[in-house]
């Protein structure tokens, strides 16, 4: 038999609550994995235990989502989980680039800073284009510094290196939103005085 997230969800709510209250009433101590061989047994016993589980899963439903499943996957949810996923899969990448490369970027390996500089490049502009907040983007974006500098003893050069490829991505940014503007204007013929 094969459970959904949201039936497991409600089997783990219940099981709980009813695993501490016999905890309490019996003074003994009762692990989730025996209430669980106990709710799957055969026979009276076993469906008892089930239905208690689900009177108490009910009571705290509260907690579970009443979302149906077709309505999480409208093309605007999807969109945004394919950004998250770029995003998520660009800072794993530009990490694996600090932990190859970071060590002969302290020696001033030119190659090694490129890659670095252009895997820190994708991993802000994936970021900087993930749904959500700003503040979320802003924990995603220490999360993300946390765990570059984290990934090899030269923290330092690390944190040179994401400042210099967060100022790098900024600036092109600016340059690509300034470009838009940079045109001469061509004015009418009623402007001229």
């Amino acid at each position: 038999m094969q459970l959904s997230i949201r039936e497991a969800s409600r089997f783990v709510i219940g099981g709980e609550i009813l695993r501490r209250e016999a905890m309490q009433s019996s003074g003994r101590r009762i692990t989730f994995d025996h209430l669980c061989a106990a709710a799957l047994r055969e026979g009276e016993d076993g469906l008892k235990l089930r239905q208690s589980i689900e009177v108490l899963a009910d009571q705290e439903s509260q907690w579970l989502r009443n979302t149906p499943p077709h309505a999480l996957k409208t093309e605007r949810v999807m969109q945004s989980r394919e950004a998250e996923i770029r995003t998520f899969v660009a800072i794993e990448a530009a990490v694996i680039a600090t932990i190859e490369n970071a060590e002969a970027a302290s020696m001033q390996d030119t190659a090694a800073h490129q890659a670095l500089h252009g895997a820190y490049e994708a991993a802000f502009e994936a970021i900087d284009n993930t749904p959500g907040s700003a503040q979320d983007r802003e924990l995603l974006k220490a999360a993300f510094q946390e765990q570059a500098q984290q990934a090899t003893p030269h923290a330092a050069d690390v944190t040179a290196a994401l400042n210099l490829a967060e100022t790098a991505y900024l600036e092109a940014q600016s340059e690509n939103i300034l470009s838009r503007y940079d045109r001469s204007l061509d004015r009418s013929p009623d402007y001229d005085m």
